[in-house]
């Protein structure tokens, strides 16, 4: 699993880049490669240069780039609230606009897990590869992170991924299993991982939509008491959950996915549908024996002037003998149900839809960067199950709230997504991830 770094506002947002987009990937969808080309508004973007008061005071134009004085507010219902600096140093090329270097040194605060300190580097060798480097340290938690992504390989029309990750977690929370889990389940608890993950793809024809891809994903995991008080302790609540020795699992996984998307994060037309399956064996670096079925469609339609319709199906079942509640299939956060934290309902099948109205309300230029600024309302819904035949409808758990995005294209788009469940208030802050 893959700690998220503090985020902060939306200007912040963009200009940390697609480094964010392993978040979303972690989150159970298929790796996707968009087409290259720019849109057709970014060739016509407007030249003026022209920003709010408060772009101009954070942002400082330099040679071939900018410097970013940020603060960092994030809000993620799981860890409370974050917030400190993070100043930014974002570097173009030498020959053209084009950001090649991003350098983000943060120093934040959380009354939980206390003083962290992050550095964060971002390289751009191509529009559409990205080498992302981060570490960071505080009383509770650590990271070291290396992860390379190039969706053109050695010029080709084939994509590689590799990441290699240590993380300790100390802001995780489990409620129980089922549809039904109560809030008075809630335990904190610490995930110390070590892993990598690789992926190739390939087109099944030259200059076809469809693309087959496969990847390998190998983690070890010590799931230990969290640090959050005035919660019962994790190994007191659920004991048979609780591992202080390395429980490994290494899946195997085949997707097939269709997409005729113009770009995979600032997306504004297109679909994608991927199936995927996937398969753990104990014995071949794995303690698990199970499989995994699961399928992510999206469709983003535009219509009218500035104004883009887009909707998310995710379906995701684990058969077999049962993992451990980390290897399930969970529901809730940023990239399913957003109204609850992550992870907050968990079985060995889940299934969500959302659907949400972009409405772009404005456009500025700042040092060299067009921005677009986006309301989004939006609604979901989404329930866990054992299986699809014993599913009931009176478990559903439905979303109702609004996001504020923030969008440079071609690759980076920055976003607050403000949802309200059962539950009460959630908010998710996030870049590159669309949707």
């Amino acid at each position: 699993m893959i700690r998220r770094a503090p985020q902060a506002v939306l200007i912040g947002l963009l200009a940390l880049a697609a480094a964010a987009r392993a978040g979303a990937e972690d989150g159970g969808g298929p790796d996707v490669a968009p087409p290259r080309e720019f849109p057709k508004a970014v060739r016509e973007a407007p030249r003026q240069e022209e920003a709010p008061l408060a772009a101009r005071w954070m942002i400082r134009p330099l040679r071939r780039g900018m410097f970013i004085r940020l603060p960092v507010v994030d809000t993620d219902p799981n860890r409370g609230v974050t917030y400190g600096v993070m100043p930014i140093w974002v570097l173009q090329g030498k020959d053209d606009d084009r950001i090649r270097h991003i350098h983000a040194p943060s120093l934040t605060f959380n009354r939980y897990f206390r003083l962290n300190s992050t550095y964060r580097y971002y390289y751009y060798p191509a529009e559409d590869a990205a080498l992302v480097a981060r570490a960071s340290r505080s009383k509770y938690e650590r990271e070291v992170l290396l992860q390379y992504e190039d969706r053109s390989a050695l010029g080709s029309d084939k994509d590689v991924f590799l990441r290699v990750q240590n993380d300790t977690d100390a802001g995780q929370r489990f409620f129980g299993f089922g549809p039904d889990s109560p809030r008075s389940g809630e335990a904190n608890y610490k995930a110390d991982s070590w892993q990598y993950r690789w992926g190739l793809g390939t087109p099944l024809a030259e200059g076809s939509p469809l693309h087959a891809r496969l990847s390998q994903h190998y983690q070890a995991d010590r799931i230990l008491d969290g640090p959050v008080p005035n919660l019962t302790q994790f190994r007191v609540l659920y004991p048979r959950q609780f591992a202080d020795g390395r429980q490994q699992a290494n899946e195997t996984r085949l997707t097939l996915d269709y997409d005729t998307r113009d770009h995979g994060a600032t997306t504004t037309r297109g679909q994608l549908v991927a199936v995927y399956a996937e398969a753990s064996l104990r014995g071949f670096m794995s303690s698990y024996d199970y499989e995994r079925y699961g399928l992510d469609a999206r469709c983003f339609r535009p219509h009218g002037k500035g104004r883009v319709f887009a909707a998310q199906a995710k379906y995701d079942q684990v058969l077999g003998p049962t993992p451990p509640f980390w290897l399930l299939s969970p529901l809730g956060g940023k990239y399913s149900l957003r109204a609850y934290g992550d992870g907050r309902y968990v079985d060995r099948g889940a299934a969500s839809l959302n659907v949400e109205e972009r409405f772009t309300v404005a456009e500025t230029r700042t040092a060299g960067v067009t921005t677009e600024f986006q309301l989004a309302p939006f609604a979901g819904v989404g329930a866990v199950f054992d299986n699809p035949r014993i599913a009931s409808t009176r478990f559903l758990r439905p979303v109702i709230g609004g996001a504020v995005r923030a969008v440079a294209r071609p690759q980076v788009v920055g976003s607050m997504d403000f949802g309200v469940g059962r539950e009460g208030l959630a908010i998710f802050m996030d870049i590159n991830y669309s949707f």
